[in-house]
This record gives C-alpha cells, structure tokens and sequence, in this order.
C-alpha cells in the first residue's frame, strides 16, 4: 500500500511538472521540447515523441527529423476526427523512415502507436498533433492524457497568437523604421567645422594689422574700457 501510494505520488508531481513546463512555454522549439518531455514523463516506456506543429493552413511541421504530415492518409484521417486514436501502428508508407521503427504497422501487443490531435476549440482544427510509440495505455494514462491535452491545446494556442503577433508588429513597424532611417540626419563633423573655422579665423588675423579700438566711458559705476578687436 504504501508503495502504490508513493508511485502515485510520483507520478502526480511528475504530472505537474510537466503542466508546469507547458505553462512556461512562448515559441515553438521550447513548446516542441515541453511536448516531449511531458509525454515522456507521462506514460509508460516511450519510444518516440513526433510533435507537429501547425504553419500556415494546414501544413503540419515536424523538426525531428524535419518533414511535413502528409496531407492525405490514414493519419490525416485520424487527425481530422479530432479525437485521440490508440493502434496496434501506422501505414508505414506515411511515416519517416526514423519513425518506422517505433510506429508502423503492425506493431507486437506489447508495443501501441498513439494520435493525439491537439485543437483550437475556435477554430475547429488541430493546431498541433503527437504521434507517441508507448506500451498500451491504462485507465490512468488515459486519465494523464486527457489533462495533458488540456493543458497543451492552450500552451499552443498561446504560441500560436504570439507568432501571429509577433509578425503582425513587425509587418507594421517596417514601413516605419524605414521613414525614420530617411529622415535621420547624417552625423556633423563638429570638430572638423571648428578646426577650420579657427585656422581661417587665424589666417586672418596673420594678415590684417591690428588697430586698437578701445576707448574709455564714463557710467555712474566709474570708468570702463571697452576693447573692439577685429578677428
């Protein structure tokens, strides 16, 4: 008893952890990563974690190694269900080759292939999907699975509205740093506008005699002499 107890424990931190890391997240090489682990952390003895994240339309993009989910198949089939999906493995046909290994069909009883499509509630669609090679699922890692997939729908929708941000400001802050960079002055050389202005000042007193102009003034502080030189 006391060990189910500190198993449980474990497992219950461990899955906070992971929702911790999730909450963390702000782009999508840190989302991937967090994706990863927590699965990791999550189920039983995992062979391989597939993230794939939504660019554009529909393209879904995976960096481990880089390729595209393709757009047609059994997969994409199970994608647009919207629902998890727990096989005995994949059409190897649409895994990479590194994949094939881990989640192609048909894998031992002892070996499961696992969909998870994450959604935008929104818009309707996934925004992100795992494929994860694991040991069949019990009714408590069903359980993990359901909050994983909570939590990091939002995680992505969060990466997700950040990008879009992000290029949105940048698109609308060009055209305007390229105004200021043509309205920017280009640097005086003080200096230099000094040095000349000294020397030519200089030549001319080389050349023109000097003539005393001071003269003396009476004011009801006393005398003051004022001096008039020319330059």
């Amino acid at each position: 008893m006391k060990l189910f107890l500190c198993v449980t424990l474990a497992v219950s931190v461990s899955s906070q952890d992971a929702l911790l890391r999730l909450a963390a997240v702000v782009d999508v090489r840190s989302l991937r990563d967090a994706l990863r682990e927590t699965v990791q952390g999550l189920l039983p003895s995992v062979e391989c974690v597939c993230v794939y994240v939504l660019e554009g339309d529909s393209r879904l993009q995976c960096d481990g190694p880089s390729h595209e989910l393709p757009k047609e198949g059994k997969i994409r089939e199970v994608v647009g269900q919207l629902k998890r999906c727990v096989c005995a493995g994949l059409p190897p046909s649409e895994l990479h080759e590194k994949q094939r290994s881990s989640l192609a069909a048909p894998l031992p009883p002892h070996r499961r292939a696992v969909i998870i499509p994450l959604l935008d509630q929104d818009q309707g669609v996934a925004i992100s999907v795992l494929l994860v090679g694991c040991k069949p699922l019990s009714d408590q890692d069903e359980q993990h699975l359901n909050t994983l997939e909570k939590h990091a729908a939002v995680a992505c929708r969060r990466v997700w509205a950040l990008q879009s941000a992000n290029q949105k400001s940048l698109v609308s802050l060009s055209p305007i740093q390229s105004h200021n960079a043509l309205l920017r002055p280009e640097p005086t050389d003080y200096c230099d506008l000094d040095r000349k202005i000294l020397q030519l000042c200089g030549t001319h007193l080389a050349t023109t005699p000097h003539r005393d102009l001071s003269h003396t003034h009476t004011s009801p502080l006393g005398p003051i002499t004022v001096i008039q030189k020319n330059c």
